[in-house]
């Protein structure tokens, strides 16, 4: 063999690790990816593949140890606050008879949601599969089928989806909202099909750390008292003992936070309500929940730390219809009604290799009601394309970080 020959051969090995490390390297510090053994049996994720409930917390666990040496060892997950497709939000995210961009509602704080490792947002409205079922209507809601396209486009990584509006127009409602965030592959948790798939753990690898995600209701506006009530696994509604249960098992098959969602509370009240005060506490300090995050106030609330751990009782509207000043809200909307927020949790590894919240950073955000309906940041609203008040944006940003009590 000649000595350029081995210098050939040499250099293709090296070439043939190389690309492997990066590999290996791109499989972990990549957009968060469901763990496939917790994916729901219809996920659309094309990183996740269902597995039965015997392998599940083998391949989490396994999934967890072969993480640990490349994982980060800090990431940050941003929250948001309610999204509600009302009738003027839809106008104006129409571009033509019964077709829908929301793009451009979210675009001006796209960065502020695409650019963190792990992102949820909070859709509390059902979703339509034909757009020839939609209502804007509160007492029944359905929104275009181009939301969630547009919830993926702008980075969301997954939605909490129990909310009072859940089962509005009966089992529909869920099966149709689902199989719309499957065709867009965006993780949804708090609604099922079946009792198998709600069973199923909603698991995230971001970052190389595995972080788990639960949501519950207090009820829902749709008894459906004429067929029998509400299936117990198709909106997850609020139960202490359910919830630490359902966290327990989460922590068991191999969660390293998990995340529970709440949508609870009374609208436009910024004070507590009694289930809020004394439940919220009682549930964090469970050892298998690091985070609460809560919707349904449609305006902030405060954020609270309780032993090192974050409860954040309401994060407001992100879009909505609801303002002051419209004339389908004349006195129930509040001037905070237009305020959200995306929340941010920078999340760090301590020395006894546990995640915690080590910095929480608000960044306010106000509907433009009346105007585009767009998503402003009020500390970096968009300098052209839109004719904004900075006087009315610093009062809303001022008023929501007032609030929430992070400066």
């Amino acid at each position: 063999m000649t000595p350029n020959h081995d210098r050939i051969t040499w250099t293709l090995t090296l070439v043939f690790f190389a690309l492997g490390g990066v590999w290996l390297a791109s499989s972990f510090f990549s957009t968060p990816s469901t763990i496939g053994a917790d994916a729901a049996p219809d996920s659309a994720s094309s990183d996740s593949e269902a597995t039965d409930d015997v392998a599940q917390a083998d391949a989490t666990a396994a999934a967890t140890e072969d993480s640990a040496p490349d994982r980060a060892q800090s990431f940050t997950i941003s929250v948001s606050g309610d999204i509600i497709i009302h009738e003027r939000v839809g106008q104006a995210a129409e571009v033509s008879p019964g077709v829908y961009d929301f793009n451009p509602l979210f675009a001006p704080v796209q960065n502020l949601i695409a650019s963190r490792d792990f992102s949820i947002c909070h859709l509390e409205v059902p979703i339509s599969s034909t757009n020839q079922d939609l209502s804007f209507s509160n007492a029944a809601f359905r929104a275009p089928m181009e939301l969630p396209a547009a919830l993926k486009a702008a980075g969301f990584d997954s939605c909490s989806l129990a909310s009072n509006h859940a089962w509005d127009s009966g089992v529909s409602s869920v099966t149709s909202t689902i199989d719309q965030l499957n065709a867009v592959q965006l993780p949804h948790v708090g609604i099922a099909n079946s009792a198998e798939e709600a069973a199923k753990n909603w698991q995230f690898n971001v970052l190389g750390n595995i972080l788990g995600h639960l949501s519950y209701t207090y009820g829902h506006n749709n008894p459906d008292e004429a067929n029998g009530g509400v299936p117990a696994y198709a909106v997850a509604v609020i139960d202490e003992a359910t919830i630490l249960a359902d966290a327990a098992r989460q922590r068991a098959a191999g969660s390293e936070f998990t995340i529970v969602s709440l949508h609870w509370g009374d609208e436009f009240q910024n004070d507590l309500t009694e289930q809020q005060a004394t439940l919220g506490p009682r549930l964090l300090a469970s050892p298998d929940i690091d985070l609460i995050i809560g919707h349904h106030a449609h305006v902030p609330q405060r954020v609270e730390e309780i032993d090192g751990e974050y409860i954040a009782y309401g994060l407001g509207n992100l879009l909505s219809n609801q303002s002051s000043s419209a004339p389908e809200c004349p006195t129930q909307c509040t001037l905070d009604s237009q305020d959200g927020v995306l929340l941010d949790f920078v999340v760090e590894r301590d020395a006894n290799d546990t995640l915690k919240v080590a910095t929480v950073i608000a960044n306010p955000t106000w509907v433009d009601v009346g105007g585009t309906w767009k998503i402003i940041s009020t500390d970096n609203p968009p300098q052209v394309g839109v004719e904004l008040d900075p006087v009315t944006l610093a009062e809303s940003g001022a008023r929501t970080r007032a609030t929430l009590g992070i400066n």
